[in-house]
């Protein structure tokens, strides 16, 4: 379930992703939105990180008289929450927000590879991959790795164990 207190501004559909899991997504004709990221519970760095870009972001909003919504979506992961902005479906409000938010990034370093790493690897782990791999593959993220033995399943194994036996 959800609650939703914006008097109809915003619906929230769910996905089913399979029988189990899926994840709820947010659509509005009178807003439009800004921001997305996922707020992962457990400690990560990317949470203090995200809470000085929020505060940062809507403190800024607030003096420009920009009109925003908050809207956190859940999905099946216990451990995952959606954080989003949305503002008003307003071209001098929009431009002023995506312009506030890419500011707000860079003070933050919203880009830093700290922030896609040590989620689904411990960061130690996706350094040995990265040695193990060579300059082959560029991977600087979590999402890198997996991408890359999606793409590549048991050829990325054969070529992981022959690197063992190198060394």
């Amino acid at each position: 379930s959800c609650r939703n207190e914006t008097d109809g501004d915003f619906r929230v559909k769910w996905h089913s992703t399979d029988p189990w899991r899926g994840y709820y997504e947010c659509e509005s004709g009178e807003y439009v939105e800004v921001f997305t990221d996922a707020i992962l519970s457990g400690g990560h760095e990317s949470e203090e990180m995200l809470k000085k870009l929020y505060d940062r972001v809507l403190e800024r909003f607030d003096q420009e008289d920009i009109g925003f919504a908050r809207v956190f979506c859940r999905s099946s992961n216990v451990f995952f929450t959606s954080l989003e902005i949305w503002v008003r479906r307003d071209f001098v409000q929009l431009l002023k927000a995506h312009a506030i938010i890419a500011r707000t990034k860079g003070e933050v370093d919203y880009d830093n590879t700290l922030y896609s790493t040590g989620i689904l690897f411990p960061r130690e782990n996706l350094g040995k991959f990265k040695a193990l791999l060579g300059k082959k593959y560029e991977i600087t993220t979590d999402k890198g790795l997996a991408d890359l033995a999606a793409e590549k399943g048991d050829s990325l194994l054969a070529e992981l164990v022959e690197a063992v036996k190198g060394d």
